[in-house]
């Protein structure tokens, strides 16, 4: 496993760390067992894998994940996960924050969460959380129930990252949950060079999701992005629009979009979201393969690096 640090955390964390999220939610969209999540995470340990990161929205993943870790050396793993901000009446009262925060800490079975996020915050909610969740948070982390604060935005309600621009500008959070992947190329512009400059943590989600992983949902985006004008009739090949990544070590069109997100110097690690320990398997070999050829990564900015819409799912 290589190892990046975390921006100002300091803390060093694995290149790929293993999320609780995604299509799958841990496994619980396909039925999952106490013991096959505690079969996974101990994959994921043995292959190197240092961070979990989790949220109170992914249904019962907080607890699914705090049993599998149960007996793990506390020092050999970091964890994060991250509070709901927001619910139909709006931003939660300051105290909420505080109990969601113990709330996580027990469903983890742990006695410090290393990374607590603001979960999707939308840019039109960042001036009112900053303000009444920000001193709470702290509060927290001066008590010792928290180390590091970090932020994850919205993906599809804010495709210009509108949320982190502001995030890595003020300097309030340690960490930046991003989403970013080969036909979702913004974050390069608009996160990187400020979260470099402030010395935050980037945490990359949406690495591979449907568009990327399923032939027939990349052939429909092509398809609509060649509708809508966004991209040329005869760029990509219709039937196979990424086929001709696949070449030499090269695997999959999902081993290139790993080892596409994997590439930019500040990047600390990518998230994989699978609940099958074969794919997961697969995904840190591919993410450790090394990153794409520049003569591939230049075609896939030439191609898709202009778009500024939240594609991957």
């Amino acid at each position: 496993m290589e190892y990046r640090r975390l921006g100002r955390t300091g803390l060093e964390v694995s290149l790929v760390s293993q999320g609780t999220g995604g299509p799958s939610l841990f496994g619980q969209r396909r039925g999952t067992t106490n013991a096959a999540a505690r079969r996974l995470v101990r994959r994921a340990l043995d292959q190197g894998i240092n961070l979990f990161d989790t949220a109170q929205i992914y249904d019962e993943s907080e607890v699914l994940l705090g049993q599998a870790l149960d007996g793990v050396p506390r020092n050999s793993y970091l964890v994060a996960t991250k509070y709901r901000y927001a619910d139909d009446e709006g931003v939660i009262a300051p105290s909420d924050v505080g109990r969601a925060i113990d709330r996580a800490l027990d469903r983890l079975r742990v006695d410090v969460i290393d990374v607590m996020q603001v979960h999707g915050l939308l840019p039109e909610h960042y001036d009112e959380v900053v303000a009444r969740h920000l001193p709470v948070l702290q509060g927290e982390q001066a008590a010792g129930k928290i180390r590091f604060i970090g932020v994850s935005e919205r993906y599809t309600e804010d495709p210009t990252h509108a949320t982190l621009r502001r995030a890595t500008a003020d300097g309030h959070f340690d960490t930046a949950m991003v989403g970013y992947n080969l036909l979702h190329q913004g974050a390069e512009r608009h996160v990187f060079p400020a979260a470099r400059a402030a010395d935050i943590g980037v945490i990359i989600m949406i690495a591979v999701r449907r568009a990327l992983s399923s032939p027939e949902r990349l052939r429909e985006v092509i398809a609509d992005l060649v509708a809508r004008g966004q991209l040329s009739a005869d760029a990509v090949p219709p039937d196979d629009p990424l086929g001709w990544l696949v070449h030499g070590d090269v695997t999959s069109v999902v081993d290139a979009a790993y080892r596409f997100a994997r590439h930019p110097s500040e990047v600390a690690t990518v998230l994989t979201g699978t609940s099958r320990p074969q794919h997961l398997d697969a995904n840190v070999a591919a993410i450790l393969q090394g990153p794409l050829s520049a003569r591939d990564r230049q075609r896939v900015r030439d191609l898709f690096g202009h778009l500024e819409e939240a594609l991957g799912n």
